[in-house]
């Protein structure tokens, strides 16, 4: 349907048409435009490049619409920034060069940016782990400061446990199980979370650092069988556990915490740490 088109229709819809046009010979030199392209840069700027080649516009205001990159950003003389998807399209005949049809994507790229904003925000406020479903580190932080503010209040005990479980088979199911195990063994007060890197934080308020140690040593071999029935490998665990002391805050607390499964990760043994 395309040969049906005379040059004086093709002409026509080029000069109608929204999108900016820019053709180039050969040799890289600019040919004509259309008036789209004319409105967007304005008739000084456009008029300047009548003739002129692209490699020896180093300064030229519009130097970046004449990049070979398929996606550009380009700021006009108003200061205002569009993004441009350049589709360029080869011309017939062997003197023609090509023409560059510029499609605006300002609005779309403008949506992406928003969204990606929005899903920071949000992921800012979310407060549970999506593989666990437990409580996130910034959950823990904020469900450890009303503990620590009850401990220094009442001069009550409290303790933090951090633990970590490997094994060579699947680490999300792993940690599913384990998590499902910490629920069950736990009482209802007690706090449970996971960050990032996937090591398990245990907030246990009412409880001394020598009565954490024993329950690290009750997850260890509760883990141990576990991993015997479930998984059928050994698992290996660690655990770093401190108690509260009258100075801390939660993230001083916690920080002792990751300090002491540190050190217990160094040990490369199934030991319970205490600071």
């Amino acid at each position: 349907m395309t040969e049906n088109f005379s040059q004086k229709h093709a002409l026509a819809i080029v000069n109608n048409s929204p999108f900016p046009v820019l053709v180039m010979d050969t040799q890289g030199r600019v040919c004509s435009y259309n008036p789209a392209f004319e409105q967007l840069v304005g008739r000084v700027q456009a008029s300047d490049l009548q003739g002129r080649e692209i490699e020896r516009l180093a300064n030229h205001p519009v130097r970046a619409l004449l990049c070979r990159d398929k996606f550009i950003c380009w700021t006009d003389r108003n200061d205002t920034k569009h993004h441009f998807e350049i589709h360029s399209i080869e011309m017939p005949g062997e003197d023609c060069g090509h023409a560059r049809l510029f499609i605006d994507i300002s609005k779309q790229v403008e949506l992406e940016q928003a969204h990606a904003t929005l899903s920071d925000e949000l992921k800012q406020h979310i407060l549970t782990d999506t593989v666990t479903g437990l409580l996130n580190w910034r959950g823990i932080m904020l469900a450890l400061e009303p503990q620590v503010a009850r401990s220094r209040r009442y001069n009550s005990a409290m303790s933090v446990i951090m633990m970590e479980v490997h094994c060579e088979g699947d680490k999300e199911r792993l940690l599913l199980d384990t998590a499902r195990l910490l629920k069950d063994q736990l009482r209802w007060a007690d706090l449970i979370g996971c960050n990032e890197l996937h090591e398990l934080v245990l907030v246990l308020p009412e409880t001394t650092a020598e009565s954490a140690i024993q329950l690290a040593d009750k997850l260890e071999r509760l883990l141990a069988e576990m991993g015997d029935g479930l998984h059928g490998q050994s698992l290996s665990t660690c655990y770093g556990v401190t108690g509260w002391r009258r100075q801390d805050n939660a993230s001083t607390l916690l920080k002792r915490a990751s300090m002491a499964l540190a050190e217990a990760r160094s040990r490369q043994g199934k030991h319970s740490i205490a600071l």
